[in-house]
């Protein structure tokens, strides 16, 4: 944090030692964190608290206790992932800023806008979208828009990512990622590895190039970005304060001489390349870039760094604050109250202190006083001049001095920092919990299967399957709008039709307007299942008021998301799903807390393919093999080191790959268990299947059979997820 601010900062974010992104890093204490919060606004620099994990259904006072010292020492502001916070933040800490992370994954105005009415100021949203994208954004929310300019890139949409929990049982959610996406990997395209000159083992297709934008600064500035983030957790001082002062010195450059004059010497670039680069570097995908050009495929080192140059920094930027001069009058006089006087610039104070009493032995000194008082410690004073005004034979305890000073010494430094605009004592709220009033028990009856299909042959083996009159059929949007609308006719009278957003929504093309014209000329259609935020706000915004039910990604994790979510938008959410990352204590904890009123109906997914990661990257495009055409029957896999074969599904009307779990979830076997839980629905999710898979998987848990014979995992029910 003092490297970075010395280096040029205008804010940073920092985590606790509780429900940061980057739960392994060297996080700091409440009392650090306290001293950072004022040190950085003595010299005009902003602090953010990241808080920025999901929150577990008994975590929230813990949340709570967390943020209190630190809004009351004058915490600028918080980011922020679960939702389920946004009333505490806004009831018990109303100063606080409210930024939505990138673990938001809002990717569009919809999301931001959605954000904006949740009480947000300032959305960071995914690194994936172009500038034109975010142009978008600014333009019609308004918001502050803050986006990573350096620093390392994740392969999928941040907060959209399960490989490291499904494979390590370390959550990103929950600020353990494990980094899974650096390791090695096969991909296999028709039974043919894509790769030949590389061994098998060797190729790292999911490993991103670190983000450096130093060359399309101006670019990025015109764009309407409020706030450029450069990512500095689990790094050195060195690389924190050397990258802050190269982007510091840029940032000035064009913001004084324009984009006219903007250029790069050799000599900073090289610098900068020197700081812990991941193997190479891209712009990210501000430009629209994608593909081979934004991954290493070899192994992903590092470049190494300049001792010389680390050295140069650590003796610039690596060291406490620079201490500020004060100037001290000291008046003691016999049965008066002790008063200091501290005067740095224009700003003066003045503290009183015990009474003066007369000496009985050892008299003070003005020589004793004087050097009593200069001993300011860890403050962020030194003393330049000293006058000393004293009786004779006079005594006062070296306690009563040093509490004089630390007073005089704090009140200035509290006057200095309102002087720079920051509150240095706010009032937090009490905590208060709804406790178990009752607003309309849930009655559950009896528990309903629904289906999710991906393909055609999925859909209508499905339709074979005689399914509860109650079920409903989720079916993928590229399917559903392909198909001819007799036949969509025909299936709607006989079972409720529900049509399934994109795994992502994006503005870089027409699928809103698409989607939304659809929807309008289909009166058949029940309703919508949405997968991000923005889908969300879109769906309660343009798609007529039909019926929503969220989905795993629209993460429903503690009573308190699943309230906030089901109040958002314009129309009211009818149903939301249970998050792949729950394990069987916690779900049952949750749904018992939810049973307690009148909630949505609740979902779980009790089989299917569980997407770890969805990516704007593409296999295919890195690999110089895209057609263009959807991929979703396993021609297209990722082979890890221990032979784990990925399934990977290309959607070329989103340009989107999703790459699953090399085995499906069934709960299949668990049902008892699972009963315990509660939920509403049931939910069977294909996507890679064969119609004569899906037929026989939907047989097994409607005639209550068994899949035993099939190679399954039973994901987070078990061991859950850190």
């Amino acid at each position: 944090m003092l490297a970075a601010i010395n280096a040029g900062a205008d804010a940073v974010y920092a985590g606790t030692d509780r429900f940061s992104a980057r739960a392994y890093a060297d996080n700091m204490s409440s009392e650090e964190f306290i001293f950072g919060i004022r040190s950085a606004h003595l010299a005009d620099v902003k602090v953010y608290l990241a808080l920025n994990t999901l929150i577990g259904t008994n975590e929230y006072e813990d949340a709570y206790k967390c943020i209190r010292p630190l809004y009351e020492s004058g915490l600028d502001g918080i980011i922020v992932q679960d939702l389920g916070l946004i009333p505490m933040l806004k009831g018990c800490f109303p100063e606080l800023k409210l930024h939505a992370s990138t673990q938001m994954s809002v990717m569009s105005s919809y999301g931001a806008k959605l954000m904006k009415d949740q009480g947000f100021s300032r959305v960071v949203p995914a690194r994936e979208l172009t500038l034109n994208e975010i142009r978008h954004i600014k333009e019609v929310t308004g918001m502050e828009i803050e986006c990573f300019i350096h620093g390392a890139m994740c392969y999928s949409y941040s907060g959209l990512c399960l490989m490291s929990s499904m494979i390590g049982a370390r959550s990103g959610n929950r600020g353990r990622c494990a980094g899974t996406c650096r390791l090695p990997f096969d991909a296999i395209h028709n039974d043919k590895k894509l790769d030949d000159r590389r061994k098998s083992g060797e190729a790292y297709p999911l490993s991103m190039k670190d983000m450096c934008t130093l060359e399309i600064l101006p670019e990025l500035c015109e764009a309407g970005i409020d706030s450029f983030k450069i990512e500095g957790r689990m790094k050195s001082p060195e690389y924190v304060a050397g990258v802050t002062s190269i982007y510091r010195k840029y940032l000035d450059l064009y913001l004084e001489h324009g984009k006219q004059d903007y250029s790069i010497s050799d000599e900073d670039m090289k610098h900068l390349n020197s700081l812990y680069i991941r193997t190479d570097i891209s712009k990210g995908y501000y430009e629209g870039t994608k593909g081979r050009s934004l991954i290493t495929l070899d192994q992903p080192g590092y470049n190494g760094n300049d001792p010389a140059y680390e050295q140069q920094i650590n003796s610039r930027f690596v060291h406490e604050p620079i201490k500020n001069p004060v100037d001290m009058y000291v008046n003691m006089h016999m049965g008066e109250e002790a008063s200091l006087t501290v005067i740095n610039g224009d700003t003066c104070v003045t503290a009183i202190g015990d009474v003066v009493t007369e000496a009985i032995k050892a008299p003070l000194s003005a020589s004793s006083v004087e050097e009593r008082m200069k001993k300011t410690g860890d403050s962020p004073f030194a003393v330049s001049n000293i006058e000393v005004q004293i009786d004779e034979n006079v005594f006062m305890p070296v306690s009563a001095m040093n509490s004089l000073r630390r007073e005089a010494l704090n009140m200035l430094e509290d006057e200095l920092i309102k002087n720079n605009g920051y509150n240095t004592h706010l009032s937090a709220g009490e905590l208060i919990f709804d406790g178990d009033e009752v607003t309309g028990k849930k009655v559950r009856e009896k528990t309903v299967f629904d289906i999710s299909v991906l393909t055609v042959d999925q859909l209508r083996c499905a339709l074979d399957v005689r399914l509860d009159a109650k079920s409903r059929i989720f079916v993928d949007y590229d399917v559903l709008m392909k198909l001819d609308e007799t036949e969509v006719c025909q299936i709607s009278e006989s079972d409720s039709l529900w049509l399934s957003l994109p795994v992502i929504l994006r503005e870089r093309s027409d699928i809103y307007d698409r989607i939304a014209e659809y929807i309008d000329k289909s009166p058949f259609i029940s309703g919508v299942l949405v997968h991000t935020l923005d889908e969300l706000a879109f769906a309660s915004e343009r798609l007529n008021d039909l019926q929503i039910i969220t989905d795993t990604s629209v993460y429903s994790y503690n009573p308190a998301s699943v309230k906030q979510i089901t109040n958002m938008g314009r129309t009211q959410i009818c149903g939301i799903t249970y998050p792949y990352e729950l394990n069987l204590k916690d779900l049952r904890a949750l749904s018992a807390e939810l049973s307690k009123s009148d909630t949505p109906e609740t979902s779980m997914v009790v089989y299917g393919y569980i997407p770890m990661m969805i990516s704007d990257g593409c296999i295919k495009k890195t690999y110089g093999i895209c057609d263009h055409k959807k991929t979703v029957n396993r021609s297209l896999i990722l082979k890890d080191r221990k032979n784990a074969r990925f399934p990977v599904v290309t959607d070329c009307t989103i340009c989107t790959n999703i790459i699953y779990n090399s085995l499906p979830l069934s709960l299949c076997d668990m049902m008892d268990d699972i009963a315990s839980i509660d939920a509403d629905r049931y939910r069977l999710s294909f996507t890679v299947e064969s119609g004569e898979e899906t037929a026989r998987i939907i047989r097994a848990f409607f005639e209550n059979g068994s899949l035993k014979d099939m190679k399954t995992t039973t994901g987070h029910m078990k061991r859950g997820a850190l």
